[in-house]
This record gives structure tokens, C-alpha cells and sequence, in this order.
């Protein structure tokens, strides 16, 4: 396996320490994607049955979620 990231042909310099540590665990982040959604889900419901949300604002976001869901599995 070779160090050489898929990007490194794009850029003429090294990837900044800070860039590398902020997306280091985006491929963990995306195994969690689907419960965070969930709880997304949740939480709008929630704010829905308490009157904060409307009906409409509700399927919108769920929609909106649920959209997300599907491009990442």
C-alpha cells in the first residue's frame, strides 16, 4: 500500500497537519452517519410533538435525512 493520497496529484503542496487531523476520522464518522440520522430523526420528532417544528418543517427534515441516508449506504 502506498502513502500517497488519491488527491495528491490535484494539489503542488503537502496536505496542511491540520487538514489531515480534521478528516482523519471521516471514514469512522461515515460508519456512525446512519444512527446519528436516526437520532436526527428523533430529535426532530420531538421538537415536532412539542410545537416547535411544523408538520411541514418535520417532513422536510425527515425527507432531507432520509435522502442523506441513502447516499451514503
Amino acid at each position: 500500500m502506498t502513502d500517497k493520497k488519491l488527491w495528491a496529484g490535484r494539489f503542488n503542496e503537502p496536505t496542511d497537519a491540520f487538514v489531515e487531523a480534521f478528516t482523519a476520522s471521516v471514514e469512522f464518522d461515515q460508519r456512525l452517519a446512519p444512527q446519528d440520522i436516526a437520532g436526527s430523526i428523533a430529535h426532530a420528532t420531538m421538537l415536532t410533538r412539542q410545537g416547535i417544528l411544523t408538520e411541514d418543517e418535520f417532513a422536510s427534515i425527515k425527507a432531507g435525512l432520509e435522502e442523506i441516508l441513502a447516499n451514503i449506504e
